[in-house]
């Protein structure tokens, strides 16, 4: 999900990442739908090396009940922010909902009106006659689903109402955990921020799975000031989504050490983890949560289980390391597991689902397709996206379905993070150009309060929302948005609530808006930015 970055809800330009923008997706050029930009190309390239051995420990968990919750220790730390490239659109309105334990969460979802409905999504099955039961035989539907961002893993541009009194002044989970009274502010904002009724409202748009982020510490915080008691509520949603049919992802968002130096791991800063014990560290604790969640009483609604989030693939990290810590880690998994069909995901570490095609070959060999890919699409975070008009956007959203495909084609592949967030302005004509404020009369940017948005701009954001949404169903086996709960634009509920996402989430206002798209102009930007992750 998005980083580090402040919330921008005026038309302050958001500050700049410095990381590279270099193309992993094979170059091209090419001009948007509207003409004209020509797209940056550049190369990329991995390193293949031998499996890497890890030692690990296998942890003791119970297999079903509800678990207990314990404070870490609470010593002091530090932590530095890492300068963001966040553009939270709209950041300045209120959350659809809001606070669940202030706000209804019912009521207020219309359906949209639509020319088209997609059709449904297939999804991958490594038994195709499964019963959908909690047998073990569960097959895996085409997943449309949000991210749970913000709740087990705090991110201060999300969380402002978190961060306050004596938490203003920390960055991340890190330093906000180490400050006296965490523990309460903690289960406070747990308890109250994301409840059933959300579950419900998210359901009832035909939202049927959850990527749930969660941190290592939630399972073992020793030697940090990081607090446990996050994976109480992990529980709680799993039986609250159980209860409406929906699908669970457990995420480890926050891995020891930092994987990629951003707020969302937990602590902002350095990467660490491919440091001192981390990398063994990493795989204890998912086979903790695979020892418990990877079982046949969880099938029916935990559908998979994510190594890591976002590692970087520069500085501290190499990413040969990370392709062989992820092998070890799929094989350490699936050794607890005793679900046949539980998904291990592994993110792309921003080199592209086509880095990683020979892994799921291997793992994916014999038919079962247990070893999935999951990738993070933002048109936000470089130059060159934030010089694109919307139709540009739009084309570029459409670009991106070849390599999906072709990741796809090998392994399940998922768009984990998405977002309806661009640099665009919309004049009172309806045409748009880039950029965080204008001057003609009647024009309009993106970065405007949503509560201010004209029916121009949402039906701009609802084009841009479909595209993508059409490209993820086309070539992919399921996609994430970024997130249930957000800032302004960054909320789905909220976009549900305006009307720039579609209700039910398969209805089409524009429908066939990649249609003829080869795929053959695919142009995506490596972000190692403190990303949405």
């Amino acid at each position: 999900m998005p980083g580090s970055g402040p919330v921008y809800g005026g038309s302050t330009q958001p500050p700049q990442t410095s990381s590279p923008a270099t193309s992993v997706y094979g170059g091209g050029t090419g001009s948007g739908l509207g003409g004209g930009t020509s797209l940056s190309t550049g190369t990329g390239s991995s390193t293949n090396s031998s499996v890497l051995t890890f030692t690990t420990t296998s942890a003791q968990t119970g297999a079903s009940g509800s678990p207990t919750s314990s404070s870490g220790p609470s010593s002091s730390g530090s932590g530095s922010q890492e300068p963001g490239s966040v553009i939270p659109i709209g950041a300045g309105g209120t959350y659809a909902g809001g606070n669940s334990s202030t706000s209804p969460s019912t009521g207020y979802i219309p359906p949209a009106t639509a020319s088209s409905t997609i059709a449904s999504g297939t999804g991958y099955s490594s038994t195709p006659s499964g019963t959908g039961t909690p047998s073990g035989n569960t097959t895996i539907p085409f997943l449309r689903g949000v991210n749970l961002g913000g709740w087990l893993v705090l991110e201060k541009w999300m969380n402002g109402d978190v961060f306050t009194g004596a938490f203003s002044d920390a960055a991340d989970q890190y330093t906000f955990d180490s400050i006296s009274g965490a523990p309460a502010a903690l289960d406070q904002h747990w308890s109250t921020w994301f409840n059933e009724t959300d579950i419900q409202a998210l359901s009832a748009t035909g939202i049927n799975a959850l990527r749930i982020p969660i941190g290592y510490w939630a399972y073992d915080n020793t030697g940090t000031p990081y607090q446990k008691g996050a994976d109480v509520y992990l529980e709680k949603a799993i039986g609250w989504a159980r209860t409406a049919g929906m699908k669970v992802w457990i995420d480890c968002h926050g891995s020891p050490g930092s994987q990629n130096g951003f707020d969302n791991s937990g602590h902002s800063g350095a990467v660490h983890w491919q440091e001192d014990n981390n990398l063994n560290l990493s795989i204890s604790v998912l086979e903790t949560i695979a020892t418990k969640y990877g079982t046949a009483a969880y099938a029916d609604v935990v559908v998979g289980i994510e190594l890591t989030n976002e590692p970087v693939s520069s500085g501290n990290n190499q990413f040969s390391v990370t392709k062989s810590w992820a092998q070890e880690a799929y094989a350490a998994v699936k050794a607890v597991s005793t679900n046949p069909n539980l998904l291990i995901v592994m993110h792309d570490a921003f080199q592209g689902p086509k880095s990683w095609i020979s892994i799921g070959e291997k793992f994916n060999a014999n038919g079962a397709k247990n070893f999935g890919m999951d990738t993070h699409l933002y048109q936000v975070f470089t130059d060159s996206d934030m010089a694109l008009n919307q139709a540009q956007h739009i084309s570029e959203a459409c670009s991106w379905g070849a390599n999906i495909k072709a990741g796809n084609a090998v392994m399940p592949t998922y768009v984990g993070e998405w977002s309806p967030a661009t640099n665009i302005c919309v004049n009172p004509d309806g045409s748009t150009t880039a950029g965080t404020d204008c001057s003609e009369y009647g024009c309009q940017c993106q970065s405007a309060d949503i509560d201010d948005w004209n029916a121009n701009m949402v039906e701009q954001v609802r084009r841009y929302v479909e595209a993508q949404m059409d490209t993820f169903e086309q070539n992919g086996s399921g996609y994430f948005m970024w997130a249930a709960k957000g800032p302004g634009g960054w909320g789905f509920l909220n976009g549900v609530q305006k009307g720039f996402i579609p209700n039910p989430v398969t209805a089409r206002k524009y429908p066939g808006q990649c249609s003829g798209n080869s795929g053959s102009k695919v142009r995506r930007e490596v972000r190692e930015r403190s990303s949405v992750n």
